[in-house]
C-alpha cells in the first residue's frame, strides 16, 4: 500500500477538514457549557481553555505551513 503520492493533497484536505470539525465542536462545547459549579470546576476550565489556546493556534499554523508547502510544491511541477 503507498501512502506517499506526490502532488496528491488529499491526505492533507482531509485532515484539514477534521482539523475545522474539532475547533467548531471544541468552540460550541465551550459557548453551550454549563456554569462551573465551585472553584475547582472553574479552575479546570480555564486550565483547559489555557491549553486550548495554545494548540489550537499552534495545530492552525502546522497545516497553514503544510498548505504552503503544498501548493508551493505543485506549483514547481
Amino acid at each position: 500500500m503507498q501512502r506517499h503520492r506526490d502532488a496528491d493533497i488529499s491526505d492533507l484536505v482531509r485532515n484539514t477538514i477534521i482539523w475545522i470539525g474539532v475547533v467548531i465542536w471544541l468552540a460550541l462545547g465551550y459557548i453551550f457549557q454549563n456554569p462551573p459549579g465551585d472553584a475547582y470546576e472553574d479552575t479546570v476550565r480555564d486550565t483547559f481553555m489555557l491549553i486550548l489556546g495554545i494548540v489550537i493556534p499552534l495545530m492552525s499554523a502546522i497545516f497553514v505551513l503544510a498548505w504552503v508547502g503544498a501548493l508551493r510544491s505543485r506549483h514547481k511541477n
